[in-house]
């Protein structure tokens, strides 16, 4: 399967688990080709059309052609130069490898990072957060993340793979909307005792096993293991990087009890301390791979000998 086909193929699977709905994604796709067409000169040259077609800014081909065949995938969390080199070396010794997936996003995908981040604002309406509130809180969050992003050495990975005759792609949005989804179905949707219970339960889910033996499980950051969870949510899954901290205060007056996250910053759980909101931080490496692990299957089924070198903090768990 063409490079080009595998990750247009991608895109549709983390728009087919958006929270946005596919609707909703169509008619802001169809703002950015209408965007493009009244574009000229200068504004049209550095207009990125993949916008037209790929909704997720930090998910996207950041080496090779896209016409290059793929059927063995070196697949990390984070795939930095180290790893690049990594997979040369595994190369040399044998090992086939056609290209690289990425799940935390380098080159343009990390640069267009924070365009991703108004997902959320429509994520916490499902919970009844007013948008109005959470699109007026984002948008300082989005500045700070972009102006954070500006400054960092983007493109070191892009180039040591071009370099090394790899193509590779990153999906980030895309399988974080996968695993978001999963959570909502297994967790976030069942009736629970207490937090322990809960625990217990996304312990069973085989990534988090994995991860739990070897001393990175689950745990309650706020709230005792007998307190009972209230409404759950999985509003820190999906959406690009955290969002603001004011964002704890509102899920809280909208009436959730109990947050899942992959990541809790010191400020949300300070936020979480004080308005009485319970947090579990689920491991974030996990995640991301449940994450990758569910667009591999659904891929899977399409490139029939795709094969995959686990690798920087991913672990293969084939579900049926």
């Amino acid at each position: 399967m063409k490079l080009n086909d595998l990750f247009k193929r991608a895109v549709q699977i983390g728009i087919g688990s958006d929270p946005r709905g596919r609707k909703s994604i169509e008619k802001l796709l169809q703002k950015q080709k209408d965007k493009m067409k009244k574009l000229e000169g200068k504004e049209r040259e550095f207009f990125d059309e993949e916008r037209t077609w790929n909704p997720y800014s930090d998910s996207r081909i950041v080496a090779g052609t896209g016409e290059e065949d793929v059927k063995a995938l070196f697949v990390g969390i984070d795939v930095e130069t180290q790893e690049v080199l990594l997979a040369d070396r595994l190369r040399e010794r044998g090992l086939k490898i056609d290209c690289l997936m990425i799940h935390h996003p380098e080159g343009r995908a990390l640069a267009d990072l924070e365009k991703v981040m108004p997902l959320q604002v429509d994520l916490l309406a499902l919970h009844g957060v007013p948008v109005n509130h959470s699109e007026a809180q984002i948008r300082p969050r989005m500045e700070k993340v972009w102006r954070a992003i500006h400054a960092d050495n983007l493109f070191r990975t892009e180039r040591t793979a071009q370099l090394l005759g790899f193509s590779a792609f990153c999906c980030h949005t895309i399988t974080d909307n996968l695993v978001w989804e999963l959570m909502g179905k297994t967790i976030c949707k069942k009736q629970f005792d207490c937090l322990d219970d809960i625990v217990n339960a996304i312990r069973e889910i085989p990534e988090y096993t994995h991860y739990a033996k070897k001393g990175n499980p689950p745990i309650i950051v706020h709230g005792t293991g007998s307190g009972r969870p209230g409404k759950i949510a999985a509003t820190e899954f999906t959406g690009g990087t955290n969002g603001p901290e004011e964002f704890l205060k509102e899920q809280s007056l909208a009436g959730v009890g109990t947050i899942l996250t992959m990541h809790a910053t010191e400020k949300t759980l300070e936020q979480a301390k004080e308005h009485h909101v319970n947090m579990i931080q689920c491991s974030h490496m996990a995640s991301d791979t449940i994450g990758m692990n569910l667009l591999l299957d659904k891929l899977s089924k399409v490139e029939k000998k795709l094969t995959v070198v686990e690798a920087s903090g991913f672990v293969r768990v084939k579900r049926n």
